[in-house]
């Protein structure tokens, strides 16, 4: 089964012609996530983790709030959080971009082909991601990744339903960790006034440090107020 879903995946690929990307399509797509700023959201991110390495195996639920402002730590496994969980959180979460459809605007900027996948759907392709699109807790990865955004189709609006980011190489972060794998699938959904919400976020990758592996997976959960 495994074999079959891989053969599966690699046609897939293949399907996606290397055309060039249209432009009217892309910019529709491209302004309508600039319409939705992140001040225009509030929102809860319920996001666990689970880190695997050196024999052990270790886990973290976080539930944090964006109010269009700042952010603010709700709970860490179920309680409520010390003053030192909430700064080391929220400093961390205020470092990084606020997540959203908008983020998609600097994305499909460097889309470069638009094909199609085994189903049919419009598959927007992008070679490498620009500075800044994926960040660590220390550095931005991007230049080591590339993407493909689904884009789907209702009732005359385009818009991005999913975008998968996986690696373009193994590649070094940190001078210290090197990754073998990093994969990064983003779903998007139609709120009940028609405007694109990020909805779930998975991530997971695999690598190595001083000759021990080990990896990371993560899921995010966003539930609009």
């Amino acid at each position: 089964m495994k074999k079959a879903s891989a053969g599966l995946a690699a046609l897939a690929f293949l399907l996606v012609a290397a055309t060039p990307v249209s432009v009217p399509l892309r910019d529709r797509i491209i302004a309508d996530a600039r319409a939705v700023p992140p001040t225009s959201l509030a929102f809860d991110r319920t996001t666990r983790v689970e880190r695997k390495g050196g024999g052990s195996t270790s886990s973290v639920i976080l539930v944090e709030r964006w109010d269009g402002q700042r952010w603010t730590l709700i709970s860490k496994n179920g309680k409520h959080p010390s003053v030192s969980e909430r700064r080391d959180v929220e400093k961390l979460a205020s470092a990084s971009p606020v997540p959203g459809y908008h983020r998609l605007a600097n994305l499909l900027a460097a889309a470069a082909e638009i094909g199609s996948d085994a189903q049919g759907n419009l598959v927007l392709r992008i070679p490498v991601l620009p500075p800044g699109s994926v960040r660590t807790d220390s550095s931005d990865i991007s230049s080591h990744l590339r993407a493909e955004a689904l884009v789907s189709n209702r009732g005359g609006q385009p818009f991005v339903e999913s975008v998968h980011v996986s690696q373009r190489e193994p590649f070094k972060m940190n001078a210290l960790i090197k990754v073998k794998t990093f994969d990064q699938v983003s779903t998007y959904t139609l709120d009940a006034g028609g405007r694109p919400r990020l909805a779930r976020q998975s991530d997971d990758s695999m690598g190595s440090m001083f000759g021990f592996s080990g990896g990371q997976s993560s899921e995010m959960i966003y539930t609009y107020r």
